[in-house]
């Protein structure tokens, strides 16, 4: 929540809050309303709640957006009005905080906004692109097919990233495994052996003394790595978050092997399925470049994109400017050619889409089937080392007992 002062279009000072999860977000929302100039914005800080503590279970969830909005479209299409709609929507919501934003869609109508107008209120909830969509769909009065499109788009960038996580979900917790597995051979088993062997006197092995040396130091400097770790962590969260750090982080997304070509074409799939949807919504293509460009994930990418809006302006075209760049795939060159020379743009960036989610999806398997066998070899070698380095002394004692 953020508090502003602003001027209206008439030069009026107006005083309010706004909800977004970001300053940049709460600018562009402002911006979306009308106030062309701001004066000040400052966070509110909420009291602390289940909501604000916990917002991935007790907030708003995007599903909880994807539903409402299919429901919504269902509603008006069967003839109830948008003000109804919601209030049916908000009596069977199933979760408090659904049930609040429902309240205040509610209330910004009877206020006299709009939908649209209503929705980028709620930015943290409701993305710049949804609005745009349900923006043009409203004016071509249609606007239940606006909703559906909207929520097929989300539903499909949810299906992405879940995917994603289901694949790389088995690998992250076999490391995980593995790294807890050495932490108890090295703080719980070894020091009893340890002890053993220098009262026995042993001889010990290279490979035992090595681990003995790795056990002392990771015991003795534990709260040390802790902080170095913490602090490292620290440092590189604070860099990502500095223009030329998030630059240069997002420019090695793209050139590390596999994971580069993975993070290019997944931007890909995203800048064909926001462009398809909003030109099969009637969004003049410059507009759209411009949401496109805004909605990137990826800096890089995100200027790409903004040079191709400049030269789409100078009458350019979308191909030709896509083709001096090399960040854009040859392929999707080729078909965005086609696509404007037949002028079925909307329907080509929606095959491109689809090719590009199975790409990514082939591409995730390919490097999950990489990563579990180097997992397995990479455990499979500590655990020799471990076994060789404990059980060789052992031998040396049994012998010298007998």
């Amino acid at each position: 929540m953020y508090h502003f002062t602003a001027y209206t279009a008439d030069k009026k000072i107006v005083q309010g809050s706004i909800d977004a999860t970001s300053e940049n977000m709460a600018e562009e929302a402002l911006y979306q309303a009308g106030y062309k100039r701001i004066l000040s914005l400052r966070e509110i800080r909420p009291g602390l709640s289940l909501e604000t503590l916990l917002p991935s279970f007790f907030g708003v969830k995007a599903q909880d957006v994807i539903n409402f909005s299919y429901q919504l479209a269902t509603l008006i299409e069967s003839g109830v009005s948008i003000l109804t709609a919601l209030e049916l929507l908000k009596g069977q919501a199933p979760r408090p905080a659904i049930r609040k934003l429902i309240a205040g869609l509610a209330e910004e109508l009877r206020g006299g906004s709009s939908f649209s107008q209503a929705l980028s209120k709620y930015p943290g909830n409701f993305s710049y692109t949804y609005c745009q969509v349900v923006k043009a769909s409203e004016q071509a009065g249609n606007l239940e097919g606006g909703l559906r499109q909207v929520a097929g788009y989300m539903e499909k960038r949810a299906a992405i990233t879940s995917r994603v996580r289901r694949a790389l979900a088995y690998p992250a917790v076999v490391l995980l495994m593995a790294i807890g597995v050495f932490a108890l051979l090295v703080t719980v088993a070894l020091p009893p052996l340890v002890n053993l062997f220098n009262s026995y006197g042993a001889q010990l092995p290279v490979t035992t003394e090595v681990l003995i040396a790795t056990a002392n130091f990771l015991i003795n400097y534990k709260f040390a790595l802790l902080w170095g770790v913490f602090l490292l962590a620290a440092l590189l969260i604070i860099y990502s978050r500095l223009p030329a750090g998030r630059m240069t982080i997002d420019r090695l997304k793209l050139k590390i092997p596999v994971i580069g070509a993975i993070n290019t074409e997944q931007n890909m799939c995203h800048f064909c399925q926001v462009t398809s949807m909003l030109l099969k919504a009637g969004l003049p293509l410059p507009l759209i470049m411009e949401i496109a460009t805004q909605t990137a994930g990826n800096l890089v990418i995100r200027q790409a994109l903004k040079e191709v809006r400049e030269k789409l302006i100078q009458g350019q075209g979308l191909s030709q400017p896509m083709a001096a760049n090399d960040i854009f795939p040859k392929l999707m060159v080729e078909m965005v050619v086609v696509g404007e020379e037949t002028g079925t743009i909307d329907s080509t960036l929606a095959t491109l889409a689809k090719y590009y989610e199975e790409r990514v999806e082939q591409r995730i398997n390919t490097l999950v089937s990489m990563i579990e066998p180097a997992l397995v070899t990479g455990i499979g070698l500590v655990v020799a080392f471990i076994a060789l380095s404990l059980i060789t002394p052992l031998y040396s004692i049994l012998r010298s007992i007998r």
